[in-house]
Order: C-alpha cells, then structure tokens, then sequence
C-alpha cells in the first residue's frame, strides 16, 4: 500500500483548512476567511484505492511577527514539515508575494516531494487568464517543486487531479511512510477548535485573536456527550461582547461548536460554555505549551 504523511503548509490565510478538510472528507480544521485561524498542527487519515495519506493541517508560517506565540505556530508548522513525505504548498493562484517566498525559503532544500497548488481558481472566469498565470511563475519559485496545479478548495476543482499526483509522488519519495508524526488529537480537542472557530466566525475582527478556548469537561454516557468549557479573554470589555445580549452570542457560538460536535462524534452533545477575563493567557508558560 502507498502511503504518507503529507503538510498542507504555507502563509496565513490561503485556505490550507479547507483544503485539509476536503482531502480528509471531515470538518477538522478550523476554516474561515480571517486569517491565522489555525493554532495547532491536526492530522485526518484518508484511505482509499489502496493507498493510505495522512494529511497534516499547520499553522500559517508567519516570519514577520516576533511574538512567543507565533514562533510557537511557526515551530509547529516546520517541526511537521521536516518529518513529512510530501510539502503542498498552497497559495492564491493571483498572489505569490514576498511571504509566500518565505515559505519555500523554508522547505526548498528539502529532499522530498514538494507540490506548488495554486488555490482559489473558482474566481477565474477566464480560462486563458490561468494560462497566463501559470505561464508567469517564475523559474527561480517553479524549479523548486515538482508539480505545479492549481484547485479550487471551494468547488474541489481538480481535487481529484491532486489526489493522483500526490499518490503519484509518494511512490517515488525516497522517505519510508511515517505512520503517525503528530500524537492523535483526543477528541475533546475538536470542540474546542469549533468552538474558537465560532468566535472567529461571528466575533468581530480584533476578539478571536485574543481569546483560548479551555475544555475543563469531558464526559460521555451512552447517549450523551457532556462537555463543559471555558473562552479565556484578555480584554475585559470583551466578556459582554462574547456573551451578547441576554447571552445571545454565547448561545450562537454554542450552538454552532455542538452542531459540529455532534457531527463528528455521531452522538448527542450537551454543551456548556463559560467565560473568563485573563488578560496574560498568551504569555503564561502553561498557554504556549498547550499549543506544543
């Protein structure tokens, strides 16, 4: 049987979750249009046609910003990276810029498979236009990867074309497959990130970025999965806008986590969420190494 472990890598906001969560067929990863969505690494299995993938979810490499907390991401992403068999490298198909290039400065020298895809051609209205496009990668970012495609995570527009070039290239990798580089997620894990991609979803701009999401509970009967958890805040003034009115907001945020809760553990799940003002949750010891 083929098989490998394959990171999704590049700069935030290219629509690596998506991606993820089409190649695994399950809502995993976190994906929204706001940026940095992602904290953790998260691996989904897919096997199918006698070849087994384990696709690798990472942060959005970001060298720009010096803080603790993004070089915790940015070693995360790479730690992945250097014990992967195959790197895609996903960008905007109109946008490979100065940060995209910070990427491959990253994994050029590698000696594994890479794959340059080219995300989000639903907005192409041109077929020429995508020629064009392709025509112009220049061969100084073109000769470092062994394919070039471009997708659409959206409309899963040559997914299946990648799925063949990615078994394809596993084949050739000089690396043994690597069963599991990333310890398996307890499942309680997944709440949490739904409920920190609700936030994103309904929260206004600045509030996601500042807040974690605790799971202080975890309990499952036979019919029921009881989960309790905690949204940390470093700003007071957010505690009544994550509430809303009448705890509007908070039900919205709940509703949304438990509806993919249930999804994923196919099972009834009661969800209770709770609120807390900690205005140095990014800087405690104890924050940065649950995000190891």
């Amino acid at each position: 049987m083929i098989g490998g472990n394959i990171s999704i890598v590049g700069k935030p906001n290219v629509g690596k979750s998506t991606l993820f969560n089409l190649l695994v067929q399950k809502h995993l990863a976190g994906a929204t249009r706001k940026p940095q969505t992602t904290r953790h690494t998260i691996d989904g299995v897919l096997e199918e046609e006698n070849a087994k993938y384990q696709f690798i979810d990472t942060p959005g490499l970001n060298f720009n910003i010096k803080k603790n907390f993004n070089r915790v991401l940015n070693k995360n992403a790479l730690s992945a990276i250097y014990q992967s068999n195959l790197i895609l490298h996903l960008v905007k198909y109109n946008q490979i810029n100065k940060d995209d290039i910070k990427v491959l400065e990253n994994i050029k020298n590698l000696e594994l498979p890479k794959i340059l895809v080219l995300n989000k051609i639903d907005l192409i209205r041109d077929k020429n236009r995508l020629m064009d496009i392709l025509s112009k990668i220049p061969s100084e970012i073109s000769d470092y990867y062994d394919e070039i495609i471009p997708v659409s995570s959206k409309s899963s527009k040559n997914i299946d074309i990648l799925k063949k070039i990615i078994k394809k290239s596993l084949s050739k990798s000089k690396k043994n497959p690597i069963e599991s580089i990333i310890n398996k997620r307890p499942i309680e894990f997944f709440t949490a990130e739904y409920i920190r991609e609700a936030c994103i979803r309904y929260l206004s701009e600045e509030i996601p970025y500042s807040l974690h999401v605790e799971i202080n509970k975890y309990e499952e009967s036979r019919k029921l999965i009881s989960i309790a958890a905690t949204i940390y805040l470093r700003k007071k003034s957010h505690l009544s806008i994550v509430v809303g009115k009448n705890g509007s907001m908070l039900v919205k945020i709940s509703k949304a986590a438990r509806i993919y809760s249930e999804k994923l553990l196919n099972k009834k799940v009661f969800l209770k969420i709770f609120v807390k003002y900690d205005p140095k949750w990014k800087e405690s010891e104890y924050f940065l190494n649950s995000y190891d």
